[in-house]
């Protein structure tokens, strides 16, 4: 088992560099070594975490998403922005995703749910959220309607908390009440559900 976690620290140190170039290309230089780390803990983790369950995709799967989320996560934070060329083609491959194992209807409805309640808020509440985000709630949402209700459902509600918490760190220690990207938030808050899935 050792060597598979050694080799998921490395290809997902190597997913971080992709994922630091690929935000690169939309915002300019992102801070060396982050996506890197970041990408590596998340896709060793993630192989530790599914080990035995999906040893066919679990490594090629874990890369692209922590790639995935990294870049978006990378570009929002630098720039304020989730770029269509990120969000939209993700939604489609998780979603071909759900069609090569059978689940392509909780895929679609997931992701189709969670930006239907983002979008609403994006009308009703202008300046909360960013279009991105509406975009990007189709791809989480597809990932967590995958891993099931309880994920879904954990995963839409702690994306908004999680940025809650942040902007008030943020307002304690820089006074500063400039909204915050959300995007990192909702890869972070589905991230965090695939996991408690796994762990139960």
């Amino acid at each position: 088992m050792w060597w598979l976690i050694v080799t998921s620290v490395v290809a997902g140190a190597g997913a971080g560099r992709c994922a630091r170039l690929t935000a690169a290309r939309f915002v300019g230089p992102v801070w060396p070594g982050w996506c890197e780390a970041v990408c590596a803990v998340g896709v060793a983790a993630t192989v530790w975490a599914d080990a035995g369950r999906n040893p066919v995709w679990m490594l090629p799967g874990a890369l692209a998403f922590w790639w995935w989320c990294a870049s978006l996560a990378a570009t929002d934070l630098c720039a304020r922005r989730l770029p269509n060329l990120l969000t939209l083609p993700g939604f489609l491959v998780i979603v071909a995703v759900g069609v090569a194992t059978g689940a392509a209807f909780a895929a679609v409805i997931g992701g189709l749910l969670l930006a239907a309640a983002y979008l609403a808020l994006y009308l009703g509440a202008p300046g909360a959220i960013g279009a991105g985000d509406v975009k990007l709630a189709l791809g989480v949402g597809a990932v967590a309607g995958l891993a099931g209700g309880e994920a879904w459902v954990f995963a839409a509600a702690l994306a908004p908390a999680l940025t809650a918490v942040a902007g008030c760190v943020v307002l304690a220690v820089r006074r500063s009440s400039s909204p915050l990207p959300h995007g990192p938030a909702m890869c972070a808050a589905t991230l965090a559900a695939l996991f408690a899935g796994h762990l139960t």
